[in-house]
């Protein structure tokens, strides 16, 4: 019988397969945001000519079955559309709290399913899927251009990339916003799939994962769909950045375009580094360690971003999501939602990356404190997260 969700992603990946399957449909208020956004730009995911699955892709052998999907019943595709069009409205346009209440929808809609399957995929798959499915409604909703086309991340020197866009080596980037979204899709569907991949991959970390499987599935959504509103708290700053686009907005009146502008780009940066430094280190470890599953001896890693932390992957989870709610500060102005929601989950994954950092460190320090490739490591890095930091 095939792993339950082994199933789930070949599912998600037969409706990837088909651009027409896609979740959200972009209303006219779209056309404004965006051009907040970019100006020039056009609504890249108009959806007034979208083909059918069996003809969206040609040059393709046409889709022909003979099977035929049960319809759903009429009350159910009313009220989904109507949740879809309520979700939509709140985050174009809703105010207080109605934007991240949309959010929030979005973020559990991934999240608990998921934690049907594994109570574990909360905090893992559940994770990143979370991020992943928010980033990309924000895309959709408000009509930016998909992520793989060039033209979506920078454009010739001297061509008009609209509000927020930067110029860097001779190119124009595209609006700063527009890249934060896209740093959250990237960050959401890397994450799911490493850690997806490694609980395939290293027997003991399926074996954990199942072993956390201790509450009934009906007693686990209540407790899903709070998380996945902490997630929608994280990316909550994405989502007034974008909603703003070049209208930045300084709460103590002191503040310059240029400067907030600037403030914005650094967040963008900075969240990029992160994932490049989370994704690194990642992967670094589960090269290193999947042949040594159960293992009683330290293996490493002990190089690289391994030289300057103990747990750089940790740092890199930190430095990303302190980069996006910077690039979101420039569009809070004095809402409070904004401040609150975008606060809180900072303050939130910082805490759980510190206290994580404290737990595995006394996990390796009781596993490993006898064995001299440990201690010798451990004298050398003695810095538990951040670079230089010793404590």
């Amino acid at each position: 019988m095939m792993n339950p969700s082994a199933a789930l992603l070949l599912i998600l990946a037969a409706a990837a397969s088909c651009p027409s399957a896609r979740a959200f449909t972009v209303p006219s208020a779209s056309q404004n945001a965006m051009h907040r956004l970019g100006g020039q730009r056009t609504n890249a995911f108009d959806r007034t000519t979208t083909p059918t699955c069996g003809t969206c892709c040609a040059g393709k052998v046409p889709i022909t079955t003979s099977m035929a999907l049960p319809a759903l019943p009429a009350a159910a595709v009313t009220a989904v559309t109507a949740a879809t069009a309520a979700i939509q409205s709140a985050i174009l346009t809703g105010p207080h709290v109605l934007p991240v209440a949309g959010l929030t929808a979005i973020s559990a809609a991934a999240v608990v399913p998921l934690t049907l399957i594994r109570q574990a995929y909360s905090f893992s798959v559940g994770y990143g899927a979370a991020v992943a499915a928010m980033c990309s409604a924000l895309v959709g909703i408000f009509g930016l251009p998909s992520p793989l086309g060039r033209a979506a991340w920078y454009t010739a020197a001297g061509s008009s990339g609209g509000g927020g866009a930067g110029v860097l080596g001779g190119v124009t980037m595209a609006p700063a916003p527009q890249l934060l979204a896209y740093a959250g899709l990237i960050y959401g569907v890397r994450l799911a799939s490493f850690l997806f991949l490694r609980e395939v991959a290293v027997p003991s970390k399926r074996e954990q994962i199942k072993k956390l499987d201790k509450t009934s599935r009906p007693a686990r959504v209540p407790f899903a769909a709070a998380v996945g509103m902490f997630y929608a708290f994280m990316v909550s700053p994405v989502l007034y950045a974008v909603r703003s686009g070049a209208a930045l907005s300084c709460p103590f009146d002191v503040c310059t375009v240029a400067t907030l502008g600037q403030v914005q780009w650094a967040g963008v940066i900075l969240a990029f580094f992160g994932l490049a430094v989370e994704a690194t280190a990642d992967t670094h470890k589960f090269l290193v360690k999947r042949d040594y599953d159960y293992a009683t001896s330290f293996v490493g890693p002990t190089g690289g971003l391994y030289r300057m932390s103990r747990h750089p992957n940790y740092l890199g989870e930190i430095l990303f999501w302190a980069g996006m709610f910077l690039g979101g500060i420039p569009a809070f102005g004095k809402n409070v939602v904004a401040w609150l929601a975008g606060s809180i989950g900072l303050w939130g994954i910082v805490s759980i990356m510190i206290g994580a950092t404290k737990r595995l460190d006394e996990k390796q320090a009781d596993r490993y404190e006898s064995q001299l490739a440990y201690t010798t490591w451990r004298k050398k890095v003695k810095a538990p997260l951040f670079p230089f930091v010793n404590k």
